[in-house]
């Protein structure tokens, strides 16, 4: 039986992923296997769990996973830990529109999770058992079987807003825990800043966990997780048989400029025959060598567009690359570095690789958020023509063609909107949208041989030539 738990928050802010690392930590240090999940498309607080725990963080996203893949998904991944800790997306019933599919409700259904929801105390006191058992009546099929209180007075406060839920709503609570400005976790225009950047989180996760050491009941916790029933039975899609040996090698740009990369993504071309090499697009010079393919995630490039600029080297391998024929392919931060250029918001220009006709300006405003599903309707890259995907898009950049622009992908947002994705040019592809692989197993197995194939047809146009 897995022993597993959601940390769900009455609304974004409420102080859920603070309290999800610390005790993530916090139980890590008392020698458990902790396996971290985020509910959703995030790719920053995961990397923060592998930081607290030692194991990759993953994510469980229903809107873009149908519920066995998430079972499937969620079985393998927590194998072998002793208990799984999945942090909650938004507030615990907002999901996609209109019918909140994905929420961290939808998620606990599907998992049969218990709920230990998050609620922010400052500035209120018995209100706050009204909000508490509001959630609880809202959904009887959710069990939330626990609450801790954020942003606690002092210890009066506590008691007070304590007494009043486990008497008003029949929850015990948990704990509460005092603002500490010393354990706040720093946020950038997409979220928290990627775990890969902070060089004082190690010294970070031990305040938070001795935080809470303090302030939680942790025993309790542990048992109410243990509560969890086994979970549904489904049927294997995704990872079927035994992992296939190496058929070709693709360079994974990995650093701090490019991060954003769903772990079960990289399992999945690695299980189906693809060896990932990672380098970085920062500080290498040359590609790693014989390469088949290259993957360019997202991130952060206009936060170190400088440095990317000034590796001319490593830009200029990856422009013959490109030019050879061989597979590219790469998203949102990755669609921005092989542009000509990237704006950022303070209007200083900087040049990357130069392949794809495109300048992309930062705008302070975010410019696009939400799920999207992808049809492929021309031959490129890593996807064949009717190829059928789900992803999400997140963005604060503005892309300004500098020509005619192809398009690879018909596009269908979660709110009914069509729209083109997918930059093309020779056998590169690029994206704004983030694809999430397990959406269509039956894809992700076909790629390595695309690669493949995309290497001996160019041997054979150079053999001609």
């Amino acid at each position: 039986m897995s022993s597993r738990i959601i940390i769900a928050g009455e609304e974004s802010g409420s102080g859920k992923t603070t309290i999800t690392l610390g005790l993530m930590k916090a139980f890590s240090k008392r020698g458990l296997k902790v396996q971290g999940f985020k509910t959703g498309p995030d790719y920053i607080d995961p990397s923060y769990y592998e930081i607290f725990t030692g194991r990759k963080g993953r994510n469980l996203d229903l809107w873009m996973l149908n519920e066995g893949v998430v079972l499937e998904l969620f079985d393998r991944n927590s194998a072998g830990a002793d208990l799984s800790i999945i942090e909650g997306v938004m507030g615990l019933f907002d999901g996609a529109y209109p019918d909140d599919r994905g929420s961290t409700a939808h998620l606990s259904r599907v998992l049969k999770a218990p709920v230990i929801l998050v609620v922010n105390v400052g500035g209120s006191s018995t209100s706050i058992a009204a909000t508490v058992l509001g959630f609880k009546l809202f959904d009887p099929e959710v069990r939330i079987e626990g609450v801790i209180l954020n942003g606690v007075g002092g210890e009066a406060h506590f008691n007070h807003v304590k007494g009043r839920i486990e008497q008003r709503t029949g929850i015990r609570v948990l704990g509460g825990i005092p603002r500490r400005e010393e354990v706040s976790i720093e946020e950038r225009h997409l979220g928290l800043i990627p775990a890969v950047e902070k060089s004082d989180l190690i010294n970070k996760a031990e305040k938070i966990a001795a935080l809470l050491e303090n302030h939680i009941d942790l025993e309790s916790f542990v048992k109410i997780a243990k509560s969890s029933p086994q979970i549904p039975p489904y049927g294997k899609t995704v990872f079927i048989g035994g992992p296939k040996e190496n058929i070709v090698r693709v360079g994974l740009a990995r650093d701090e400029a490019f991060s954003f990369y769903y772990e079960d993504n990289l399992d999945l071309l690695i299980f189906y025959g693809c060896e990932i090499i990672p380098f970085s697009p920062m500080r290498d010079e040359r590609l790693p060598s014989n390469l088949d393919g290259i993957y360019i995630g997202g991130g952060f490039p206009e936060v170190y567009a400088d440095v990317l600029e000034k590796n001319s080297n490593l830009k200029e391998e990856i422009r013959n690359f490109v030019i050879s024929g061989k597979s590219v392919y790469a998203e949102c931060g990755g669609l921005m570095y092989l542009g000509e250029q990237i704006e950022t918001v303070d209007e200083k220009g900087f040049n990357m690789v130069g392949v794809l006709p495109i300048k992309t300006v930062m705008r302070p405003e975010l410019r696009v958020l939400g799920y999207r599903e992808v049809f492929v309707e021309k031959r490129v890259s890593l996807f064949d023509r009717r190829d059928r995907m789900k992803g999400h898009e997140f963005h604060y950049s503005e892309l300004i063609p500098r020509s005619d622009l192809n398009f690879s992908y018909r596009v269908l947002s979660s709110a009914g909107g069509i729209g083109k994705d997918g930059l093309y040019f020779k056998n590169t592809l690029a994206s704004y949208t983030h694809i999430h692989l397990a959406s269509n197993p039956e894809v992700a197995k076909r790629i390595p041989e695309r690669i493949k194939n995309a290497v001996e047809c160019c041997i054979k146009i150079k053999g001609q030539g």
